[in-house]
């Protein structure tokens, strides 16, 4: 038994390295709970006062830079400085498919003003001076720098650093930022005010408790932060507002935490089942997540997609349960929720389950929502099961509903869809099946013998 005697024994290299090997073997659950207690130790040991470390810049030094970056931001939003652009179309991918490039030209080192703001608001962060970095990062996520050419888009800073007039990490200034914003907020406005910044697309695959690292200070308060960001990103929806929620759940109070904010705000955030069934799946837990399936499939609304998948994932774990009933009706569910040729076909995978659900998918397409299928990026979570004629025709085949496929391919309203070299062989193979005399005529071997066809005599 490992006793504080023998743990006293150890130098602090030992027990750095006996502490990291135990880390290893933590499941992830026990891992989260375990950099809580860690966190929990370095806010106790975190330095509050400020004297004790000396600032390495002059307040005189910093309100003379500062005076200087105020003009330059003047000038960049009056356009007093700007670039110079071209714009030409792109014609590599096709002449049918163009892009519209444009060139930035920075001729009066706008990239190197702004490369020098950003290196002095990192060390007002370093010197703890987040106000004067506050505005520096306020201004660089919403600036745009104009053209010189009047019809050129403004660029702003993620074009800058695209097109390498500016060089920066946009991952860890977007920390930097948040960072900083942590700092300089009351406390109530925080949670609200971090949330705006992710808006923007740099900021889209950021961990917030990345954020709590980002700057020398451990953040104080943050109770109350996590309260109010759970509070606020529940009323918010939106794919990447589903996954800060989601981690901040799991951070805060495990996976059977998640469940419950699942069970709690399904209807703006129904892929949260998904994501506790996910964390489930990687400790073999297939008996949470038959469970959670069968009560998200009764509280979801059977027209969305996500309920699909979450009755995916349920099936899945019934099969390894041998649950077959169970596995059926997740199958069955599935199709209901996104109806696809491919979820249509594994409700015939055995003869039971075509016979219990199969041969009932004629009748559920008879209440579909029709129309082409709208898919939002910002919030899958929240797609519906919408079909369009096409597949709609598919699945009415696969069901037997051959009338109804028949009907539909005569007469056509729209193009067949020729490609530009199969139109001229297409329309001759055409005249061909037209020809209706036992005997070609010279017209119709001409016909034949253009398209490489002379066996026609």
């Amino acid at each position: 038994m490992i006793t504080r005697e023998k743990l006293k024994k150890l130098n602090k290299e030992n027990l750095i390295e006996l502490i990291l090997e135990m880390s290893e073997l933590l499941t992830e659950n026990q891992n989260r709970k375990y950099n809580q207690i860690v966190a929990g130790y370095l806010t106790d040991q975190s330095v509050n006062s400020h004297d004790g470390v000396q600032a390495r810049m002059s307040d005189e030094f910093v309100s003379e830079k500062m005076a200087q970056i105020k003009i330059w931001i003047q000038q960049i939003d009056e356009g007093e400085l700007y670039l110079n652009a071209d714009e030409y179309e792109d014609y590599s991918s096709g002449y049918w498919d163009s892009d519209l490039i444009t060139e930035y030209y920075d001729e009066q080192g706008i990239g190197d003003k702004i490369n020098t703001m950003l290196r002095f608001a990192k060390d007002c962060v370093d010197d703890r001076k987040y106000q004067e970095a506050s505005l520096i990062y306020e201004w660089i996520w919403e600036m745009e720098v104009f053209a010189e050419e009047e019809y050129v888009d403004p660029a702003d800073l993620e074009v800058l650093v695209e097109k390498e007039i500016v060089t920066v990490d946009l991952k860890q200034l977007a920390l930097l930022t948040l960072y900083v914003d942590y700092q300089v907020r009351e406390p109530e406005e925080r949670a609200e005010d971090i949330y705006l910044y992710f808006s923007h697309y740099a900021f889209h695959d950021l961990h917030i408790e990345d954020m709590f690292h980002a700057g020398r200070e451990n953040l104080t308060e943050t109770e109350q932060f996590w309260n109010d960001w759970i509070s606020l990103l529940k009323t918010k929806s939106g794919d990447t507002e589903s996954r800060l929620l989601k981690e901040a759940v799991l951070y805060r109070e495990g996976i059977e935490g998640l469940v419950k904010m699942a069970n709690d705000n399904y209807k703006v955030h129904p892929s949260l089942y998904l994501e506790a069934m996910n964390e489930y799946d990687k400790n073999y837990g297939y008996s949470q997540i038959e469970k959670i399936g069968e009560n998200a499939i009764e509280k979801i609304d059977s027209k969305l997609i996500i309920r699909s998948k979450i009755a995916l994932k349920a099936a899945c774990a019934s099969s390894y349960l041998n649950h077959t009933e169970k596995l059926m009706l997740f199958c069955w569910e599935s199709f209901r929720s996104d109806s696809t040729v491919r979820n249509l076909l594994r409700l015939f995978a055995t003869r039971e389950m075509a016979e219990q659900y199969g041969i009932r998918a004629e009748k559920a397409l008879a209440s579909r929502i029709k129309g082409n299928p709208i898919t939002s990026i910002r919030n899958y979570e929240l797609n519906q099961n919408i079909i369009n004629n096409y597949t709609y025709n598919e699945l009415n085949f696969y069901t037997g509903n051959f009338k109804a496929v028949k009907a539909v391919s005569k007469n056509p309203s729209g193009s067949l869809g020729w490609s530009n070299c199969f139109v001229g062989e297409g329309i001759c193979l055409f005249l061909l099946y037209l020809f209706e005399d036992a005997v070609p005529s010279k017209a119709a071997k001409a016909v034949a013998n253009s398209i490489g066809f002379s066996g026609l005599q």
